[in-house]
């Protein structure tokens, strides 16, 4: 039986599950939250006042609201046109919150479709947006390919950490509470459910300076030429942290 539970971490008051572990609610000077409940959530649609914009090259499918889904679903998903294809979810290169603040990042995802050939699927927090993800300047994301394996990455411009496995192995269709933590930017630390994943590593982003550390949002999925697919179901996404100096 769930119990909601309180706890005070990095100087702020989290609400959160204590079965499954998501955080519900914080008391925090920053807070962003997005369900995917309203109408048209996306600033690139006609008429929205939602707050993400995305980039879509050569997509079927547009990324929006996945109809009759409960609670709210988005939805990035490919096709197996063999074209060189790219769904991003992001806030425009609107870097707005400060990695330096104690921040937090949660989200419920579950893997549609697992990526096939070269699509990969990359979520979590990120610097401006770059099509060749090795090129993106900072980010702390959770990484899979087709084998539905979720490694953890980093990257503060200087150390670079790739292909971190989390020794979780996700299921189609599965949803799981994924969770990066920068309380302590020297030791950056990832959760699934509520488990500490990749702990044999030191995610180190200590070096980064004022301007480096800041991010948005990122959810992505981008592949090759060729015949690869996979999507991603986002229910929702959860940052907080202090305000920043």
């Amino acid at each position: 039986m769930s119990t909601v539970r309180a706890r005070y971490r990095n100087g702020m008051i989290e609400y959160y599950d204590s079965t499954t572990h998501q955080i519900l609610d914080v008391v925090a000077s920053v807070k962003f939250r997005d369900d995917f409940l309203g109408y048209q959530p996306l600033l690139s649609e006609t008429g929205s006042r939602g707050p993400w914009l995305t980039v879509e090259v050569a997509l079927n499918t547009a990324i929006a609201l996945k109809a009759a889904t409960l609670n709210g679903v988005l939805e990035l998903v490919f096709d197996a046109d063999v074209n060189a294809e790219d769904a991003v979810l992001y806030f425009g290169d609107q870097l707005a919150f400060n990695l330096k603040a104690l921040a937090s990042i949660q989200f419920r995802a579950a893997i549609g479709v697992l990526p096939t050939l070269t699509s990969q699927i990359v979520m979590g927090l990120a610097s401006a947006h770059d099509l060749a993800k090795d090129s993106v300047t900072v980010n702390a994301w959770f990484k899979l390919d087709g084998d539905g394996a979720v490694v953890c990455e980093s990257d503060d411009t200087g150390v670079d950490n790739d292909d971190k496995a989390s020794g979780v192995t996700v299921v189609a269709g599965v949803y799981h509470n994924y969770r990066i933590d920068f309380g302590n930017l020297a030791d950056v630390r990832f959760f699934i459910d509520g488990v500490h994943v990749a702990a044999g590593t030191t995610f180190d982003m200590s070096t980064l300076t004022d301007a480096e550390a800041l991010v948005q949002p990122y959810f992505s999925i981008d592949k090759d030429a060729d015949a690869g697919l996979g999507s991603v179901l986002l229910d929702s996404v959860l940052l907080w942290s202090q305000a920043a100096a």
